[in-house]
């Protein structure tokens, strides 16, 4: 099976796994606790076990690495976040997403995020170029900072990072147009590609909230790496995403000490 068609069939997956959190949505919520300030609920579960279930009987020679069950950690292998944006889920609040990567040890050739409150599915593979369903997505250059409309994340999982990540933000909010912070990596990420945002960078995700989005941006036209200018794989401790122009910007300002 080449690339487009293994993508195709992981965009299917992914909408049933959205139409499944559709489902959970806005209805009372089984909710655990997990690890500093992190939740699960049996939508996140049920979502990874449709996942898991898909793609085994697809593609049943390729592993997989759930957020929820864990599983294969490298090599060839599926990377997937069956809910990314739980809190904002178990809320009511409509942003959150579906991410599904197909991995090779430290590299996403293939990624695939679906947001179902939009009914947007946006998907890309390694040298194939990146699509919102049907559609091409391809960024412009971009414009200045103060005419770019940015997104961001808390690192709100491990306390230490929020001293360096406050100093950067602050540099970057005295020069942007606007920030906005949502709750979900792998929206962001897609939200990048359709253009909806200029730029992204956030501290201390895991490789199943960025290994979806990180393809599809790159194969979109925007500019990955960490904060400080490193290249980024699914294990970097931060990530920074933007089209060309603001991303020497925010390059500059992230990156200072």
């Amino acid at each position: 099976m080449d690339m487009r068609s293994l993508a195709e069939e992981v965009c299917a997956v992914s909408e049933g796994a959205g139409d499944i959190l559709l489902r959970y949505f806005g209805r009372r919520l089984h909710i655990e606790r997990k690890g500093l300030r992190d939740i699960v609920t049996d939508a996140d579960i049920a979502s990874e076990e449709y996942i898991r279930q898909e793609l085994s009987r697809r593609f049943p020679d390729i592993p997989f690495y759930g957020e929820e069950t864990g599983g294969a950690s490298e090599g060839l292998r599926w990377v997937v976040d069956p809910l990314d944006g739980t809190k904002n889920f178990a809320r009511g609040l409509e942003i959150f997403a579906v991410s599904i990567a197909l991995v090779e040890d430290a590299t996403p050739l293939m990624g695939v995020v679906r947001i179902p409150t939009r009914g947007i599915t946006v998907w890309a593979y390694r040298g194939g170029g990146a699509y919102a369903g049907e559609r091409p997505l391809k960024l412009d250059e971009g414009r200045p900072l103060d005419e770019s409309f940015l997104a961001t994340g808390f690192p709100h999982g491990n306390p230490e990072l929020v001293d360096p990540y406050v100093e950067g933000l602050r540099r970057v909010l005295k020069r942007a147009m606007a920030i906005r912070r949502l709750g979900s990596a792998a929206y962001d990420l897609a939200m990048v590609a359709y253009g909806l945002f200029d730029g992204f960078w956030e501290y201390g995700l895991a490789p199943w909230d960025t290994a979806a989005g990180a393809v599809i941006v790159e194969e979109a036209g925007a500019v990955l790496s960490e904060i400080d200018g490193k290249p980024w794989n699914i294990y970097s401790p931060t990530i920074l995403v933007a089209k060309k122009v603001p991303y020497r910007q925010m390059l500059h300002l992230l990156s200072r000490p």
